[in-house]
């Protein structure tokens, strides 16, 4: 029983934190620190050696946000002599206050530029700054260059121990870990798709908590693509993309039955109805207790384990019935996906790189001029900032300017539009003013007890690098706490120093937010826009690859990697969008509006990763009987995504001029759709299926962004993938429109 308690606690705990990021990543910065300050002190490192060798020790977390081991490897190595350049420097022109200040601003300037670079440049301008601000704050001189330098040294060299002796972390490892999250996330979306089953209602809440749970899965197989992103792409890799996706796929899809199942109206006092719902959620249920030992049954088995297969299946309402294939094939895809302890194409020999396939979609990520443009005009506008913050915070403190300068700067990292350095402002304000609140009754309460100081310092610390990013304020909370702890220990605490704090961070944020709205702005309208218009790239080289190759037979896989790009652009665009979903946003209109695009994309990529699981389930070396159809229809749906990339650049304001949309969840808006009856399952008839539903969408979509295309007090999701979609742009050949009644000359399909 205890044991059993405990491996809950823990599989909840690991889906919260997937892949145990967060716990590592404040682990390693606790433990190095301390490290650190150990090996200083042993050494009889004076006061200002130990300040640059415990920040430094703390910096090596805040900068490295790779997840493959090698790749932080290979940034901490860089950082390392980044870092004792940019010390030097700041030690050398500390006599010389003007240029070091103008220094200051060229070395911020180079450490935005490098963001251009994805993460590692990221982390590595975050390695210049703060070892340059740190020279500024201590004062550095140049005679205690040798004694700084072997500080910074002694704290990467701590830190790589504590990384890579006392704790390694394997790549197999690592994805372990992520597994790990994923199948406990699974396992909360069985727990309540069963529960939503077996009382037959759904009151809102309940469907809104599955939404949530799928939300939440989806972002763990986002976390094990992103790893796998950092790997070299081989069989292995790919292999395993399919079969997450694979997984992820049947389980949305057995939600979206369940939710349409009961919402139906049905009998609910009938004994059958019960009894099939009741059997049902035992049938989910039991793939609960199947995701760690990987031993899901195959769809013939678990048939014939529940009296005799189909035929035979407890009597229900259709929509009931239409659930017991989907729990076969999230079995079925369980099994093929493997069990957590040993991740599929992992731990094998490696493999060649998977040659070229016709019609393969390129990486969205491979075009880096936006990350350019991106980075060079941040840079513009953090140096503006920061300049202003050191003109600004020198009048209310001589001393302690760069508080402000480190405000202006960090209220720009991963921001791309002024609404987003607005909303990282306000939290980067509230995290410090009640940082200020809770670091002043720490340090009244706890006095001037150095051991408990060093303690709570710790504590501070180590919530300073488990809190979620999403949650900024709780981060910059904890990271005042730090601070406070840490002026206590100096004997440097007061409540003006706190109310300074309080004051540089407001000068900051309101530097940062002048420059962002002054020097090159770009509006949130703007940022969406751009995420929306890659987004309908990427979706319309998927549709290109699968008209062009729908006769090949390795095509498959470059579907699935258009459907994972399609999936990190999707994130893009909503937190693109998130100035304008947050709750605190004045402009209900918009907002309902923005949440409406959202939902209707989410749809979208739910048909798009279904198309590329399909595909992943046709035979080897098999043509599609419906080709031409498929063909046809993806023609079709190429000519809706290119209206809408025209449509996007060029909308004005609509949300103020059509009746606010209704607001439901992507889950709520697929199981709306209607309900298609065939005998048997089929993979070519699924691609007809997802791609005519995903033309769908994307028609509801245009008329959501250009309200003339249609009434937009109309329905918003087309009733039947069959039936006549007025299309933006003109008629189109009777072909595309009717592929269904074509698809009937292929193989039945199961009801989806």
């Amino acid at each position: 029983m205890v044991a059993r308690t405990t491996a809950s606690l823990w599989d909840r705990f690991a889906a919260s934190d997937p892949g145990l990021i967060r716990l590592t990543s404040a682990m390693r910065a606790v433990l190095g620190s301390v490290a650190a300050l150990a090996v200083l002190t042993a050494l009889g490192a004076p006061e200002t050696a130990l300040v640059v060798g415990g920040f430094t020790a703390m910096t090596t977390s805040l900068a490295i946000s790779d997840l493959h081991p090698r790749n932080q490897l290979i940034t901490l190595g860089l950082g390392a002599p980044l870092s004792l350049v940019s010390l030097a420097a700041g030690a050398v022109l500390t006599p010389y206050p003007t240029a070091a200040k103008l220094i200051f601003l060229v070395v911020i300037h180079l450490a935005v530029q490098a963001r251009r670079f994805g993460p590692r440049g990221l982390g590595l301008g975050i390695f210049g700054f703060m070892a340059f601000l740190l020279s500024q704050f201590t004062q550095a001189r140049a005679d205690q260059l040798p004694q700084l330098g072997a500080s910074v040294l002694v704290a990467f060299g701590a830190v790589t121990t504590v990384w890579y002796c006392a704790g390694p972390i394997t790549e197999a490892g690592a994805l372990r870990r992520l597994r790990h999250a994923f199948d406990v996330r699974l396992h909360d979306v069985l727990r309540d798709t069963a529960s939503m089953v077996v009382t037959g209602q759904d009151d809102g809440t309940r469907s809104r908590s599955l939404q949530d749970r799928l939300d939440t899965l989806h972002a763990s197989v986002l976390l094990i693509e992103g790893f796998l992103d950092e790997r070299p792409v081989d069989e292995g890799t790919v292999a395993l993309l399919r079969r997450i996706g694979r997984v992820e796929v049947a389980a949305q899809r057995l939600a979206v039955l369940a939710v349409r199942a009961v919402r139906t109206p049905a009998a609910r006092d009938d004994l059958a109805e019960r009894t099939a719902r009741q059997r049902l959620a035992q049938r989910i249920r039991a793939l609960r207790h199947q995701l760690t030992g990987g031993t899901a049954c195959t769809s013939e088995q678990c048939e014939e384990r529940y009296e005799g297969g189909p035929a035979n299946r407890p009597t229900g309402s259709a929509h009931v019935q239409d659930c017991f294939p989907a729990v076969d094939e999230l079995a079925a895809a369980l099994r093929v996906l493997g069990p957590r302890g040993r991740p599929a194409g992992f731990g094998t020999p490696p493999h060649k790189p998977a040659p070229p396939t016709v019609g393969a979609v390129p990486r969205r990520d491979a075009d880096t001029e936006g990350l350019k443009r991106q980075a060079t005009r941040q840079a513009f506008q953090v140096t503006t900032a920061s300049a202003l913050a050191v003109a600004g915070g020198h009048l209310l403190s001589p001393h302690l300017w760069y508080w402000a300068v480190v405000t202006a700067w960090v209220v720009f990292i991963r921001t791309e539009s002024t609404g987003e350095v607005l909303l990282q402002s306000a939290r980067r304000l509230a995290g410090t003013v009640l940082g200020a609140v809770f670091g002043y009754g720490l340090a009244a309460l706890v006095g001037g007890d150095g051991p408990v100081l060093l303690i709570l310092l710790l504590l501070c610390m180590f919530g300073m690098f488990y809190t979620p990013s999403q949650a900024y304020w709780a981060v910059t909370f904890f990271i005042t706490g730090t601070l406070s702890m840490l002026l206590a220990l100096m004997d440097t605490f007061s409540t003006h120093v706190l109310l300074l704090r309080v004051q540089e961070t407001a000068l900051g944020v309101s530097c940062g937010i002048l420059a962002a709205v002054l020097v090159l702005p770009t509006t949130v309208r703007r940022a969406s826009d751009e995420e929306l218009v890659g987004l309908l790239r990427v979706l319309d080289r998927l549709l290109r690859a699968i008209a062009s190759g729908s006769t090949d037979a390795e095509t498959p896989t470059s579907w699935v990697r258009a459907a994972h790009d399609l999936d990190q652009a999707l994130e893009s665009f909503s937190k693109a969008c998130l100035p304008l979903t947050h709750p605190l946003n004045p402009q209900r209109g918009r907002r309902h509006h923005v949440r409406h695009l959202l939902e209707l994309l989410e749809a979208g990529a739910y048909h798009a990763r279904s198309l590329a699981a399909a595909a992943e389930r046709l035979p080897a070396g098999r043509v599609p009987e419906c080709a031409p159809c498929l063909t046809a229809a993806a023609d079709r749906a190429h000519e809706t995504v290119a209206h809408l990339i025209r449509v996007t650049g060029h909308r004005s304001g609509i949300s103020s001029h059509t009746a606010r949309p209704r607001v439901v969840r992507a889950l709520s808006l697929l199981s709306e759709e209607r309900r298609v009856s065939r005998s048997r399952p089929s993979p070519e008839y699924r691609l007809l299926l997802h791609i005519n539903r995903l033309d769908a969408t994307l028609t509801a979509l245009a008329r959501a962004l250009d309200p003339l295309v249609s009434d937009p007090g109309g329905p918003t999701m087309v009733p039947s993938e069959s039936a006549d979609i007025p299309s933006p742009h003109g008629p189109v050949p009777a072909a595309a429109v009717r592929c269904v009644a074509l698809a009937d000359q292929c193989e039945g399909a199961q009801a989806v």
